[in-house]
């Protein structure tokens, strides 16, 4: 699966540990039982491009989906959270030719540098940036 495959590739080059300041589909909700979750980052998938198709083949060549790439940061810890923001932007932007899990993607490419998106009720900022995948069906 893509979140899963992103995910691990990113926990591999260091940028994050799954399910302790990486999460797949969105950020882990604070509640008032569990641990408050600062300085973590989150795959989430948006709308991508419709599949690639070669000449007159009925079959799709390859998939194009997109996923968002969002950091929160400390409370008011910006400086740090752009930090690890660019980290993860340095390692996907411009992957090419790799099998993850089994799966040939093509081409991962950011389709703009990260940027500052809000600060949440907590004063905690989000970062965010969106990458194009070229995935094999």
């Amino acid at each position: 699966m893509l979140l899963d495959d992103l995910g691990t590739y990113l926990q591999t080059q260091g940028v994050g540990t799954l399910e302790v300041d990486l999460f797949l589909g969105g950020f882990p909700l604070d509640t008032a039982s569990a641990p408050v979750h600062d300085a973590i980052m989150a795959l989430i998938e948006t709308a991508g491009m419709g599949p690639f198709h070669v000449h007159n083949q009925q079959q799709a060549s390859f998939e194009r989906p997109t996923i968002q790439v969002a950091t929160r940061g400390a409370a008011y810890g910006y400086a740090a959270a752009r930090t690890r923001s660019q980290a993860a932007f340095n390692v996907l932007d411009g992957s090419a030719n790799m099998v993850l899990s089994g799966t040939q993607y093509l081409s991962v490419l950011a389709l703009q540098s990260p940027f500052f998106l809000h600060t949440d009720q907590a004063g905690r900022p989000v970062i965010v940036f969106n990458v194009l995948i070229a995935k094999a069906i």
